[in-house]
């Protein structure tokens, strides 16, 4: 390998961390990834100083041509163009793509975004856009900001014209209208995001008739994320809705003037292997139904409990 000669050779690739893999066997994985960036990094370490120019030549002419989607090799630099606060701790953000073009994404897949730290180290997060899979021009994400957030303390630096870099999509979910007759969606927090894209991907269509039923986790009515969307939803009668309040009570809600309407189902309380049975379809009717769980680390890992507690096999559930 060539000698790393200090405005010739870039850095090399950064290691992912292990948060950076959500373990449900994506292609490519992100280590994958990060394998193919070190062999064309140690490829072109190896060139002769006129085959790298000739190289990064070849890729600036390739770079400037707009694409139809993000790269799953390469990250790529995009602008916020609009910042909107949802609630206390998380954020909108719509990031600009070239025009004319979408990130050609499928149902539920993501998008990784990476910064860089003072001390030059990388740090990465996974994140699932909210808006429309052919939306054109632009992209949103939903962000929840947390004090101590190795990424939060980058997002929270963002502005209207800031820049970050994204890569993707990467995701292995693959959805086929009517092949369950039933989804059962057990979410909290930020996890609504991509549940966004499989309940408007089967409400949009017509011909698929899959029923929904999503349970939604959050403290309180103020931190329900997507409230409009859902509302808009329940209009079709193959989606329903319960919001699970862990952290109010009735009065509260009522004396509290938020986003529930006197026809929202509401549990108050967590959601538990009771409400959870009470919720999903019997054992019985496993093979005809399917379940998605996304939320945090300790969230996800109580649910497929529950999910396996109450007989499903491993083959019908799905952790984003």
């Amino acid at each position: 390998m060539a000698k790393n000669i200090e405005g010739e050779l870039p850095e090399p690739p950064t290691k992912p961390l292990d948060s950076d893999c959500c373990g449900n066997g994506c292609t490519p994985c992100v280590y994958d990834i990060y394998d193919e960036e070190v062999a064309q990094w140690q490829k072109f370490c190896e060139m002769s100083g006129e085959e790298r120019a000739a190289a990064l030549n070849t890729t600036n002419k390739i770079t400037s041509v707009a694409s139809n989607s993000l790269s799953l090799t390469h990250y790529t630099s995009l602008t916020i163009t609009d910042i909107k606060r949802i609630t206390e701790d998380t954020v909108l953000y719509r990031f600009a793509l070239p025009p004319n073009t979408s990130l050609n994404m499928c149902v539920g897949q993501h998008l990784v975004l990476r910064a860089r730290n003072h001390d030059g180290t990388m740090v990465s997060r996974q994140y699932t856009p909210i808006s429309k899979l052919d939306q054109v021009n632009y992209f949103e994400v939903i962000i929840k900001l947390y004090p101590s957030g190795a990424m939060s303390q980058h997002i929270s630096q963002w502005n209207v014209g800031s820049r970050a870099e994204w890569k993707g999509p990467f995701g292995s979910f693959l959805y086929q209208p009517n092949k369950f007759e039933r989804i059962a969606m057990l979410a909290c927090g930020t996890g609504i995001a991509p549940m966004v894209q499989v309940i408007r991907q089967v409400v949009e269509n017509e011909n698929d008739d899959t029923r929904i039923h999503l349970v939604y986790g959050c403290r309180t009515q103020h931190d329900i994320l997507m409230k409009d969307f859902l509302d808009e939803c329940r209009q079709y009668w193959n989606f329903s809705v319960l919001y699970a309040l862990s952290n109010t009570s009735p009065q509260e809600v009522l004396a509290d003037k938020g986003t529930l309407k006197y026809q929202d189902n509401v549990h108050y309380g967590r959601i538990t292997f009771d409400l959870v049975t009470s919720e999903m379809p019997p054992p019985s009717l496993a093979a005809s139904n399917f379940v998605l769980i996304c939320g945090t680390k300790s969230f996800d890992k109580d649910m497929i409990n529950c999910v396996l507690k109450l007989g499903y096999a491993k083959c019908h559930y799905f952790k984003f």
